[in-house]
């Protein structure tokens, strides 16, 4: 029967394959053949070929080109006036880009006037989108009347060129490195140590958001093997700088970039372009004034030349960024000008330049030195650049596409189908010679995994995170509530009049192995001379008493021990053992309106999602942390701040975009940790989300956890306050540390905690005043279903934190 059904798969693999090779090679063979300079209307029909404008070859023109006169441009610069300055051979001005399969319109400037009417173009970036810009100008110059058109240059980092009748703006910004830097001054910028504030983009963000059409590039300023990066302002004095290499600190600028575009771009307003990287032509070039272009006659020319003034890793690093933003659909075009402009090396100044000075004679007569060959001659290269941009991929007309499909391309499909009828032929004869022992196989390695399972005691690594809870009133509790001298008012529900006590007997069993029960005298050995740091919320805090009434209980009574608060930070410290465990008040991890420890609660959270420096210099030193981060990300719209609180310049943005906010302040987290953690020293974790317990219809009671003296035992139990998609974006981001060589253990405690409905202090605590007898008996409006009971649930957490800090080397 199985020989049977395996010829009858056979027959119908062999059919399947002739089906798609007959449609295909009919499909193919429809298509109408052309010669190269006859064009095809579309009318609903695909072409072979699609038309790549970056694709091509240069041709030289000396008719058409050059689309402007170097002399006649009234607003061109010194620095790119190749011919004023001594230059007399202009062929580099009379090659025209052919892509080729489709021919790029010629520049119309009206045209392109007409479709800037009272807009703004801005042109952001260093000096090779500057000299874009000027190319720009002064293609459009020759169509303004004279009188008509203004340049506004203050001496900021803005100049600003006008075309008056068309109210049109067209302006370049100077950012070399997009986001704020040591080199911002668009005249002094030349500094021998570079610095970065690669979370730090509003300066210059303010000054080109609302514009209509943005053009961004940068890649020039980051060429050299480290970054300096800075965290804080340039005139804080608390400023922390680290050297970070070159590619990661250009992708985390990066993203500073596109999280400015994702929130504050005007999505149906706004056209966002990225120029990738100009090439350089500084390396292995032969004689400085070779003349001739970078290929061979023929339609092929040059084709897959890249030259050593590039760097591809940069270009992925810009293309991943660019897809990440489309994804969260913010639509930004990269114009791949790479390769065209890399065929160019005669097209740059070389020694024909100004810069602020003509090059003295000694200095021209040393080219190796003095040629600048990373900008480019104008009339020239940038101007095709312009072209590229007016006449972005998809907004080319149908009849510009050339079809250059010929005869003996339909034979290579002929090939193509005989090659997948042969294949599929062999691949179906070889499964079908498998398929007769297949089953015999499958069925052996079935009973040895049953077996397998069967003999064995427990799981090959122990998942100390599924299980179930035992009622345990022998060993359980660890301590007693009334005799930890560090539980707080919050999670003291016995001393607030709670008399069902059996919270405190429940005991955790993993499925496949026990839980080592927690040793407070071991733990301390293990952290001797080391600090401990909790970081985050309340929970967290919770936690953090958990663990101190635990190792309270471990020790005999004369032991030295302290408790001692230093502005957010609040540490127990054991001069026995020298050890510290701190909890460290950051509720957001990065910096919020939320951050004082006891006066917290605002009405209107305000957030800066690229700032954790303030907070981070308090933990950063510590042998092992333990962080968490969810309960204050619940809100469905926050303010977010760029700058600092109190600076008139700050500027705020009401975002309804939760989990996006909180994606982005884990990424600023995880950005500190990996840059600036000790790798061989620092242990970190991550506590996944605690569970709240308001809504008692996911446990079919219409109540919350107020009067519950019972878990869930419901072992597939997921209850309806967890945020799945909180826990997704946590793990990635650990993931994406641990691809940088970081590790970060996630502890997973959210389904163990969420069986755990009768463990919270409801009415049972004091915030700080015990709550009034009215409230008392409005256990609906004033029960505390998110904290936990101390001795409780924590203690289980910090059984399993300690399980691995004490097995970890």
């Amino acid at each position: 029967m199985d020989i049977r059904c395996s010829f009858q798969s056979l027959i119908a693999l062999i059919v399947a394959a002739l089906v798609v090779g007959a449609v295909y090679l009919t499909t193919e063979c429809g298509y109408l053949v052309q010669e190269d300079d006859q064009k095809l209307g579309m009318n609903g029909s695909s072409s072979e070929e699609k038309c790549d404008l970056f694709s091509g070859k240069w041709v030289f023109d000396n008719k058409s080109y050059p689309l402007y006169k170097e002399e006649e441009c009234t607003f061109m610069s010194d620095q790119l006036a190749c011919g004023k300055f001594g230059r007399n051979d202009l062929d580099y001005q009379h090659w025209r880009w052919q892509p080729h399969y489709c021919d790029l319109p010629r520049f119309n400037a009206t045209a392109l006037l007409e479709r800037l009417r009272n807009k703004r173009l801005v042109f952001v970036g260093d000096s090779l989108n500057r000299g874009q810009w000027v190319s720009m100008v002064c293609l459009l110059d020759k169509a303004i009347p004279s009188g008509r058109k203004h340049m506004h240059n203050n001496g900021s980092a803005l100049i600003t060129f006008k075309a008056k009748d068309y109210n049109a703006r067209i302006e370049f910004y100077w950012a070399p490195l997009l986001v704020e830097s040591n080199s911002d001054d668009p005249v002094s910028h030349r500094l021998p140590d570079r610095v970065v504030r690669a979370q730090a983009i509003e300066k210059h963000a303010r000054h080109w958001t609302n514009a209509d059409i943005l053009v961004f590039n940068t890649y020039l300023w980051w060429r050299r093997p480290q970054m300096k990066v800075l965290w804080g302002s340039f005139n804080s004095s608390d400023g922390i700088y680290k050297k970070v290499n070159m590619l990661r600190s250009y992708e985390m600028a990066l993203k500073t970039w596109s999280d400015w575009l994702e929130i504050h771009v005007n999505r149906s307003n706004t056209q966002l372009f990225f120029m990738s990287v100009s090439p350089t032509h500084e390396r292995r070039m032969g004689k400085i004034h070779r003349r001739k272009l970078l290929q061979r006659n023929g339609n092929d020319s040059g084709r897959g030349y890249r030259g050593r003034g590039t760097d591809p890793r940069m270009m992925r690093i810009v293309e991943a960024t660019i897809d990440q933003l489309q994804k969260r659909g913010l639509d930004v075009q990269m114009i791949n000008i790479t390769q065209l402009s890399d065929y160019r090396k005669e097209g740059h100044p070389s020694i024909y330049r100004k810069q602020w000075e003509p090059l003295t004679q000694q200095q021209i007569s040393d080219p190796l030195s003095y040629a600048d060959c990373i900008h480019w001659c104008l009339p020239g290269v940038p101007d095709v650049w312009n072209e590229l941009l007016n006449n972005p991929p998809g907004n080319l007309n149908e009849d510009h596409e050339k079809m250059v499909l010929k005869t003996w391309e339909i034979l290579l499909k002929f090939h193509h189908l005989t090659g997948i009828f042969l294949v599929a032929f062999f691949a179906a004869v070889l499964y079908l010679t498998h398929d007769i022992n297949y089953w015999n196989v499958v069925k052996k390695q079935v009973t040895v995994r049953e077996e397998q399972t069967a003999h064995s005691d427990s799981s090959p690594g122990c998942d100390f995170f599924s299980g179930r809870w035992v009622y345990d009133n022998i060993s359980y509790p660890l301590y007693k509530g009334r005799e930890c001298s560090f539980l707080e008012d919050g999670f003291a529900c016995e001393k607030y009049g709670r008399k069902d006590l059996k919270y405190q007997h429940w005991r955790w069993q993993p499925h496949n192995c026990d839980l080592p029960r927690f040793n407070g005298t071991a733990l301390l050995e293990k952290i001797r001379g080391k600090k401990l740091v909790f970081v985050g919320d309340s929970l967290n805090r919770n936690q953090w008493i958990s663990m101190l009434c635990l190792i309270e209980s471990s020790l005999p009574p004369s032991t030295n021990k302290s408790l001692t608060l230093t502005g957010n930070l609040l540490f127990f410290q054991n001069t026995d053992y020298n050890a510290t465990i701190g909890f460290y008040w950051s509720p957001f991890l990065v910096e919020s309106n939320s951050d004082d420890p006891y006066r917290h609660h605002v009405k209107d959270r305000i957030i800066r999602i690229t700032a954790i420096e303030k907070h981070a210099k308090h933990w950063t030193d510590a042998d092992i942390l333990v962080f968490n981060s969810f309960m204050w990300w619940l809100e469905p719209t926050m303010t977010l701040l760029w700058g600092s609180f109190g600076s008139p310049d700050a500027i705020y943005k009401r975002v309804e975009m939760r989990l996006r906010l909180y994606e982005m302040a884990l990424n600023t987290w995880a950005e500190w940790l990996e840059i600036n953690i000790n790798r061989t020293k620092t242990k970190l974790f991550f506590m996944s989300i605690s569970p709240y317990h308001y809504h008692g219809e996911s446990w079919d009671v219409p109540q919350n956890c107020y009067n519950q003296t019972e878990p869930i035992m419901k072992e597939s139990y997921w209850g309806i306050a967890t945020d799945r998609d909180m826990m997704r974006i946590v793990k990635s981001t650990i993931q994406k540390l641990e691809t940088r060589g970081l590790r970060v253990d996630y502890l997973n405690v959210t389904n163990l905690s969420d069986y755990r409905k009768d463990a919270h202090p409801s009415i049972y605590r004091k915030f700080h005043q015990p709550l009034s007898q009215e409230q008392l008996a409005d256990p609906k409006s004033y029960s505390d279903c998110v904290h936990w009971c101390l001795p409780g649930v924590p203690d289980t957490w910090n059984y399993i934190l300690y399980s691995y800090i004490i097995n970890s080397t």
